[in-house]
């Protein structure tokens, strides 16, 4: 999947959605999780995360070794969402796009720090892609920037033919 740079040069618009109180977990679930893409508005919607140097990586290590235990074909939630989030972060420039974005609400104050956070934290983790719980959105995106990113090479053999 594009990351987060990638995503706006194919004019994907990144927007963050406040996560609301919740009153039963399915609601939380929900919404934390609750990743949307329009693909007609080129909106890519996602809940603010708060990151902070204490509480978020241990929040996200401890589900994630907890769903190791599944049964296979069961949904790890927390394992996809980093995923997803792991692979909209490549750089610093990601973090920072991200956080002007409001997606993400660095704490850290230190984009460098989120990016080796995020990019270290699927670290032998296993995960089945067959049920990844984002898979519409990630190929929605991977086809929308093909082809703007054709489109653009188009354009480009154009101007240089004519």
């Amino acid at each position: 999947m594009p990351s987060a740079t990638e995503l706006e040069d194919a004019g994907i618009h990144l927007l963050s959605v406040p996560i609301p109180e919740m009153q039963i977990q399915e609601q939380w679930k929900e919404c934390m999780f609750g990743i949307t893409f329009d693909n007609g508005t080129k909106e890519l919607k996602i809940p603010t995360l708060q990151v902070d140097d204490y509480f978020t990586e241990r929040l996200f290590r401890n589900y994630m070794a907890y769903e190791q235990f599944f049964p296979w074909e069961d949904p790890t939630y927390f394992v996809n969402y980093v995923v997803f989030i792991v692979d909209l972060i490549n750089t610093s420039k990601d973090v920072k796009l991200l956080r002007k974005s409001g997606i993400i609400d660095n704490l850290l104050r230190n984009d460098e720090a989120v990016t080796q956070m995020f990019n270290k934290l699927c670290d032998f983790i296993s995960y089945n892609d067959e049920s990844f719980y984002y898979e519409d959105i990630a190929s929605q995106l991977n086809d929308r920037a093909l082809q703007e990113r054709l489109e653009h090479m188009e354009g480009k053999i154009k101007e240089r033919l004519f």
